[in-house]
């Protein structure tokens, strides 16, 4: 996926969406694979820019809706 396709996913993307995304962005993030964690890094930023920091914590402290 291009990162200039990212903008149109987030806009198709039901807000109450953006904290799970951002569960698999972290699940993308924990392979080491270089590639992967440029792009959900990328992802990441975009993400984060769209939905606050509070997606960040809200995905970090959920323990209960693992992925």
């Amino acid at each position: 996926m291009a990162i200039k396709d990212v903008d149109g996913m987030f806009s198709s993307l039901d807000p109450e969406y953006y904290d799970i995304l951002m569960k698999y962005l972290y699940r993308g993030l924990s392979t080491g694979d270089r590639p992967t964690c440029d792009q959900c890094l990328r992802i990441h930023e975009k993400l984060t820019e769209k939905a606050g920091l509070g997606c960040i914590l809200r995905a970090l402290a959920d323990t209960m809706n693992t992925v």
